[in-house]
């Protein structure tokens, strides 16, 4: 697989962090953690979905510039997304289901930062990760998807699962009267 040359740079003077030409910042997960149980004090189930839709706008925009480095393979460009973010430190990534036909992609994570975090939870906690899964799959299906985590590490799992399914809404899956 064909990837980007990527290269981190710390410029001391200015106080910057770049991958490429990107700009990041290093933040501790237990940082991201305290926010993400404050948005959801304040907003209960509701803090998933702005969670989620926060890692589909990052996946989308990863996707993009991939694109212009890539082939236009859909299981190279899953296979660098997983590889970037593995790289950026949110775990282990790996593709493990792509079916353009049947609209479904499955992705594993192993060493999840943000459930590790997080803590035990009854529920999945990777909302961001399911964001941009879910996002990843929409672009590349070009339907509306969803993503659910199907198993989560802070529930005891030895790996999160991520399984985002394309809804064909002016097709096969639209309703009648």
């Amino acid at each position: 697989m064909a990837t980007p040359t990527r290269s981190l740079q710390f410029n001391r003077e200015q106080g910057t962090l770049k991958l490429g030409p990107l700009r990041y910042i290093l933040l501790r997960p237990e940082t991201l953690s305290e926010i993400q149980k404050g948005i959801e004090d304040r907003l209960g189930s509701k803090a998933a979905e702005y969670l989620y839709a926060a890692g589909a706008s990052w996946s989308v925009g990863a996707l993009r510039r991939l694109k212009s480095a890539l082939p236009d393979d859909p299981d190279e460009l899953v296979k660098a997304l997983c590889l970037h973010a593995t790289e950026l430190g949110w775990g282990k990534l790996e593709l493990t289901t792509l079916n353009i036909e049947e609209k479904k992609l499955a992705v594993r994570l192993t060493g999840s930062p943000f459930s590790a975090a997080y803590g035990q939870s009854d529920n999945p906690v990777c909302h961001i990760i399911a964001g941009a899964i879910g996002g990843l799959a929409e672009a590349l299906f070009k339907m509306p998807t969803a993503c659910t985590e199907e198993m989560c590490m802070a529930q005891n799992n030895p790996s999160c699962l991520f399984v985002a399914i394309g809804h064909d809404v002016a097709g096969k899956d639209a309703w009648a009267w």
